[in-house]
């Protein structure tokens, strides 16, 4: 062999029909190493000797120092950018936009360059060459203090760094933590979560198969279709809080097979990364990338959904897509079984509620930005504007938004929740002005059922029957405590009787119950106090029964002498 000028290596290259990676002594008689300078070392012999250390440039060949900044951007390894002869390069200081200090490439190293590139495509992160950025170790110790994040306590240009080993006070290894995703086969993109790898659910990074402990993400909502992926940046990192959701959990000696808001003064939904938070205390928020609504219906694997489901889901936990098509898009979340956040941090719903002065049986997202789905945890929005994101649970295709008054059905007008073509009796109202041309209903269930309280305070007044005093679009309407302006809590006043046994069916009057005679609804024997009654002349043979209109005079106790007549 002759020494020639030196040129790039060309890797991978041909030499006697077998492939080379990087600089290889095969051949050499005085075991130096070489590189072909070609693809094709066997139809083009062109080759070189490679260079052991890094050279040239303008700082006399120092080392390279791994992690620089060019441009604005962050560089992980050597670069071939804005070099004419295509030649690989390297700063040889942190920061090359200030110190534009740089040497050529070691030609030794030129596979692990390659590998690195190549690998990062294809494969999870499984590099162990000692080019590879070690991951911070978290949480280590620096200045006697433990700290289980990046920090940028003791950096002069205060960036953010970690520590590489346990303790940077014995062992003073560190690097600057990367801001961004970097590396992986989807081009830096970032992390998105959740996601799902092995059947798991993760809403934080993984080291798991990553041999040399570097923290990666999938970069859609499934490594485990979609085999997509990036470094995590360093800073998503906390020590207490990485790797998969375990389902189900122990907490407060309880049982949770989702996230859950439990414990949380916040509301934020969280999960245990242990089977028994009790003993361990490891556990994440459970945050999405992009915070999005259930998107109902939605396709998965050929099939529609209206609502959350369990299939395809390896932990069984509960979840929807967030676009109209999981199969092109894998877009989902887990489905919240409770409220979360808001500024009532996660309180139940109040049904009904006021908003705008309209009234909502349903959750709405009207004036929220990423379309989630709210509801007030009071009677009235308006008044005390306290809310919580909903239960994903509560959510059920179209049937979503405020009871609309007046609205036609049948051509007749309604005011006012109704049983008309209930078949169960239950009352619904219509969330359009005419449900005959436009059929979009949903059921008038309080989420607290109450009687009505008479009398009550409303506005400093005393009534003691329904009224339609206060908000716009309120129907006829009572309060269920004895002063609505301090409790904030009422029910929209029932004109028919509804639900019981008889699914609505009118009352009679008299009947007998408990061989007593009663000409008025009572409140006997309901645990809710709300007030039935027969729609038969004798409950005690025939058992059957409505909750009685709210429009009735029900002021009178039920074992007023007026009201029962004990059989004699």
């Amino acid at each position: 062999m002759q020494l020639r000028d030196p040129r790039l290596c060309f890797l991978p290259f041909i030499y006697n029909h077998r492939y080379y990676s990087s600089c290889t002594g095969d051949a050499s008689e005085n075991k130096k190493l070489w590189c072909a300078t070609t693809g094709n070392y066997d139809t083009d012999p062109q080759w070189k000797y490679c260079t052991l250390t890094e050279y040239g440039g303008n700082s006399g060949g120092q080392p390279y120092v791994f992690l620089f900044d060019y441009k604005g951007r962050t560089y992980y390894s050597y670069s071939n950018d804005d070099e004419e002869t295509g030649k690989f390069w390297c700063a040889t200081t942190g920061t090359y936009d200030k110190d534009e200090k740089w040497s050529y490439c070691a030609d030794i190293k030129m596979a692990s360059i390659m590998g690195f590139l190549m690998y990062s495509w294809v494969l999870l992160p499984l590099l162990t060459a000692d080019e590879v950025p070690r991951p911070c170790v978290l949480p280590f110790i620096y200045n006697r203090k433990a700290y289980y994040s990046c920090t940028a306590d003791g950096s002069q240009d205060k960036r953010l760094w970690c520590a590489t080993t346990l303790n940077y006070d014995r062992n003073p290894d560190w690097k600057y933590c990367t801001l961004t995703e970097y590396g992986g086969n989807s081009g830096r993109q970032p992390c998105v979560f959740p996601f799902a790898y092995k059947d798991r659910t993760f809403y934080s990074c993984t080291n798991e198969d990553a041999q040399i402990g570097r923290f990666w993400c999938a970069t859609t909502g499934s490594y485990d279709k979609d085999k997509k992926w990036s470094y995590c940046a360093d800073k998503r990192l906390y020590a207490n809080q990485i790797g998969p959701c375990v389902f189900p959990f122990i907490y407060n000696g309880k049982r949770y097979s989702s996230c859950t808001t439990a414990g949380a003064s916040t509301g934020k939904l969280w999960c245990s990364l242990t089977n028994n938070y009790d003993t361990h205390h490891k556990w994440t928020y459970c945050d999405p990338s992009e915070p999005r609504p259930c998107h109902f219906p939605f396709i998965f694997k050929g099939k529609s959904y209206s609502a959350c489901t369990s299939e395809g889901a390896g932990d069984g936990q509960l979840w929807c897509a967030t676009t109209a098509n999981y199969d092109t898009d894998t877009k989902w979340k887990a489905c919240s079984h409770q409220e979360y956040e808001g500024n009532s941090n996660g309180q139940a719903c109040v049904f009904p509620f006021i908003y705008k002065n309209q009234t909502f049986y349903t959750c709405t997202n009207e004036d929220t930005k990423g379309g989630r789905f709210w509801c007030a945890t009071t009677g009235s929005y308006d008044k005390d504007k306290k809310w919580s994101y909903c239960a994903d649970t509560r959510q059920h295709g179209i049937n979503m938004g405020p009871c609309v008054f007046p609205f036609v059905y049948e051509g007749k007008t309604y005011s006012s929740c109704t049983t008309a073509g209930s078949s169960t009796g239950k009352l619904w109202c219509s969330l359009t002005s005419n449900y005959d041309t436009d059929p979009k209903w949903t059921y008038c269930d309080p989420s607290e059922p109450r009687p009505c309280h008479f009398p009550f305070i409303f506005k400093g007044k005393s009534y003691s029957s329904c009224t339609k005093e206060g908000d716009g679009a309120r129907p006829l309407w009572c309060a269920t405590t004895a002063d609505y302006d301090k409790d904030s809590k009422w029910k929209a006043c029932a004109l028919q009787e509804y639900e019981g046994s008889s699914n609505g069916q009118a009352c009679v009057f008299p009947f007998i119950y408990k061989n007593r005679t009663f000409y008025t609804c009572t409140n006997e024997d309901t645990g809710d106090g709300r007030f039935w009654c027969a729609t038969t002349g004798n409950y005690d043979q025939d058992k059957k029964w409505s909750y009685c209109a709210d429009s009735r005079d029900q002021q009178q106790s039920s074992d007023d002498d007026c009201n029962s007549i004990n059989e004699i």
